[in-house]
């Protein structure tokens, strides 16, 4: 069975800086309600989206000033969460607090870490400056998942299925018959495939008016536990690096559940970048490949949630990436202490937060 723990020591794409403004903004990650807003200096935070008494969730309540009234018996939780108030009696209660996530606003991404705040370094998520160069345009979104987050993992790791899922718009069959050659190193897992004098597929041919033979490059980086980027370059065969057609997608994959995932995306480009309607047809083609892709692996949940009797998995080359991803993750998920709420990488389920007492884990909070 395809399963894998879910990871609370890591970064994953809580939202984009544009979704989050001095509105409550509930979602749901790693089975934990997060309540964001930014402060009236811009300054975004994120707390645990329940009240600490009577769980009641902050995101229905209102701001005022920085501060958080609960709409059921009007606690006062700041950006902090603290407790600085209750609105029927002079006395604050002891103890009345709530988790604050630690967060890195960069690039137009804000990044969340769910799990130990001492852990939360900056420095483990990739290069993100594409997605601000002004040599680049952009078009992104966010495709709920009714899946696992491990599901989506292999499915990125193993563009093979391009050939097969996606034979209209990305892929052809000189995607399946080119190996790919897998590294790993540390927390990251990365891919390359060379396709040399091959059909320019549809969606290619459309959006850099490419004529077939052309050289294709992919190479992945799965930076565990959450994000994936993809660089892509076309050109003519025989063209030297670097010129081509380039292309980036970084997809976060944000479990919602231990069963669904955000499925966040920004594709860039560095070409044609003022051709708004290049970049209309471009998002339409992302959000047609991206329903392909949900339809497959939300039939493959239902195989995989369903099955009773344990099935011998078979596996063939180009799984390689995908299997090391997924037994990436158990490794991070195995590092975990129990005071993460650490679980047995058998006894795969969803990962919830330590519920709410009147004194939760510490915060803390990272960039900004």
């Amino acid at each position: 069975m395809t399963t894998s723990p879910l990871v609370s020591n890591g970064w994953y794409l809580g939202a984009f800086s544009d979704e989050v403004g001095r509105t409550l903004l509930q979602r749901w990650i790693l089975s934990r309600p997060v309540c964001f807003y930014r402060l009236r200096d811009g300054t975004v935070t994120a707390l645990e989206d329940r009240c600490p008494h009577r769980r009641f969730p902050l995101s229905l309540g209102r701001l005022d000033g920085d501060v958080i009234e609960c709409n059921y018996h009007g606690y006062r939780i700041d950006d902090r969460g603290s407790c600085v108030g209750v609105a029927e009696q002079p006395d604050v209660p002891r103890n009345a607090k709530v988790h604050r996530f630690p967060l890195l606003e960069r690039d137009g991404v804000i990044w969340i870490w769910t799990g130990d705040p001492e852990q939360a370094d900056p420095a483990l998520l990739p290069d993100t400056s594409w997605l601000t160069d002004p040599g680049w345009t952009h078009v992104k979104g966010l495709v709920p998942l009714k899946s696992r987050h491990v599901l989506l993992v292999e499915n990125l790791l193993d563009l093979t299925h391009e050939t097969f899922l996606h034979p209209t718009s990305i892929g052809n069959a000189a995607v399946a018959r080119t190996p790919i050659d897998v590294t790993s190193e540390g927390d990251r897992v990365s891919f390359t495939r060379h396709m040399v004098g091959i059909e320019a597929p549809p969606f290619y041919q459309r959006s850099m008016g490419l004529t077939s033979p052309v050289d294709r490059w992919q190479d992945g980086d799965f930076h565990a536990p959450g994000v994936f980027v993809l660089n892509i370059r076309l050109a003519p065969t025989g063209t030297e690096e670097p010129e081509g057609y380039h292309m980036k997608v970084m997809y976060g994959m944000t479990p919602e559940t231990g069963t669904t995932t955000h499925d966040f995306f920004v594709l860039g480009r560095d070409y044609l970048t003022d051709d708004a309607e290049l970049s209309a047809f471009q998002l339409q083609q992302q959000l047609a490949v991206m329903q392909e892709d949900v339809d497959a692996l939300e039939v493959q949940e239902v195989m995989v949630a369903s099955e009773t009797v344990p099935m011998t998995e078979s596996s063939i080359r180009s799984d390689v990436a995908g299997i090391r991803g997924r037994r990436l993750l158990e490794r991070m998920r195995k590092r975990e202490t129990p005071a993460d709420g650490a679980r047995s990488a058998d006894r795969p389920r969803p990962v919830s937060g330590p519920a709410p007492t009147p004194t939760p884990a510490p915060a803390g909070v990272v960039g900004g």
